[in-house]
């Protein structure tokens, strides 16, 4: 799943210039009347075909999107990586990649066996892509399913922020092995004033190193140097 550098939005594309520049361009009304279709089909198909929580739902959409994410800088430091220093079984890893298939695990498993990552951080994508499957293949039960994120319940606050925290500084860690940086982090900007660089309400602190403090895990960013707190394992 190569992204292109510059992807092209229709819905809700950047705008590019203007007083409104970097905001988020509204579809055309057409657009929005297929939106809106869209969105009423799904919400047909999740609650009278396929009954779920519409809890269950968010959370299954944002686990897509976070696999995607982290995937997406996978095959990014992957490529950066063949292009430097790889062999000729690395460059042919490189083209499955691009032309045909090549599952998420085998790519964080590439890239823990070369060291381009460590095994904390394959720990969290594996805990991403086991909780994103267990979500895509879930079905209606008499009893409410309870997803747990490292022994603890998914569907909590708790539970969301050591999700989104470990996936902000596992992403920066990837980023940096390529060379890279992104504008946005995972946590939305609503969510983390830039200051101090706080996390969904009060409580976290936005960031490879780990050191131990009870009862939480302090983590130190080494490309911006803030604190990131985060419940202990």
């Amino acid at each position: 799943m190569v992204v292109a550098k510059t992807t092209r939005r229709f819905g809700a594309h950047d705008v590019a210039n203007g007083p409104f520049k970097d905001a988020v361009h509204v579809g055309t009304k057409r657009y929005q009347i297929f939106s809106g279709q869209l969105n009423y089909l799904h919400n047909y198909l999740s609650q009278r075909l396929l009954p779920t929580e519409p809890e269950d739902v968010t959370m299954q959409g944002i686990l897509i999107i976070l696999q995607n994410l982290l995937e997406h800088e996978c095959e990014v430091l992957i490529r950066h990586y063949v292009t430097k220093a790889g062999t000729i079984k690395d460059h042919d890893f490189q083209q499955r990649i691009e032309n045909g298939y090549v599952s998420f695990k085998s790519k964080c498993d590439w890239l823990l066996a070369r060291k381009l990552i460590k095994q904390a951080d394959w720990d969290i994508m594996d805990e991403v892509r086991r909780l994103r499957n267990e979500y895509a293949h879930s079905r209606p039960s008499e009893r409410r399913q309870r997803f747990r994120y490292k022994g603890f319940q998914l569907l909590t606050q708790r539970g969301i922020q050591r999700l989104f925290v470990d996936i902000e500084l596992t992403l920066r860690q990837i980023r940096s092995q390529a060379g890279q940086r992104s504008r946005w982090m995972t946590v939305p900007p609503g969510y983390a004033s830039p200051g101090s660089t706080q996390l969904i309400p009060r409580r976290l602190h936005l960031p490879t190193t780990r050191r131990t403090v009870s009862p939480v895990t302090c983590r130190r960013d080494s490309q911006t140097g803030s604190t990131l707190t985060a419940i202990r394992s």
